[in-house]
């Protein structure tokens, strides 16, 4: 299963864990936040007997672990695959909007030292018809790299929505397919 940035490597206990409705729907369950064995049962209206038991084969999965912090209740939460796997399109959105700052911040600072150096201030950029030796000016590939820089920064963040779109789209298709097998 491809996750936009990186593959996810769904073995046979994977898969296995994820043919049950009611597993998946733990998943779903234990994606907003840790939940007890009673916080789920309620939810889900599965006895805890039966409910301890899908939680083993999501344990032994990987998908989920168990959290005893030593005191009254033990909690179950996603594991980094579970949540990836629930969520694939998290790590190319990441990754486009740590661009797009790059981008954005490189271009700002090349902004402000083009206008520290006294570039932009010059009388050459202030009055273009005035001084057509400005039109070279405005035209070297100095004076473009800002401007440039802001237009990636902004493909940049068009392609973490369009990402977004995209991953949340095969999520429900993944889950489709689950629920039809």
């Amino acid at each position: 299963m491809d996750s936009g940035g990186g593959k996810i490597t769904l073995d046979q206990e994977s898969f296995r864990a994820l043919a049950s409705d009611v597993r998946v729907d733990i998943l779903k369950r234990l994606d907003s936040r840790r939940e007890t064995v009673t916080d789920l049962s309620n939810l889900l209206q599965l006895s805890k007997p039966t409910l301890l038991e899908h939680l083993e084969k999501l344990q032994t999965a990987g998908l989920v672990k168990r959290i005893d912090e030593g005191r009254k209740w033990i909690y179950y939460e996603l594991t980094d695959k579970g949540r990836k796997i629930l969520h694939p399109e998290k790590v190319a959105i990441t990754l486009a909007l740590a661009s797009a700052v790059v981008l954005a911040a490189i271009g700002a600072f090349v902004l402000i030292f083009a206008g520290s150096a006294g570039l932009v201030a010059s009388p050459e950029f202030r009055n273009v018809t005035a001084f057509p030796q400005a039109d070279r000016a405005l035209s070297s590939p100095d004076s473009l790299i800002a401007p440039l820089l802001f237009v990636l920064a902004g493909l940049s963040l068009v392609f973490a929505f369009v990402m977004r779109h995209v991953g949340l789209r095969r999520r429900e298709r993944f889950f489709a397919q689950l629920g039809a097998a």
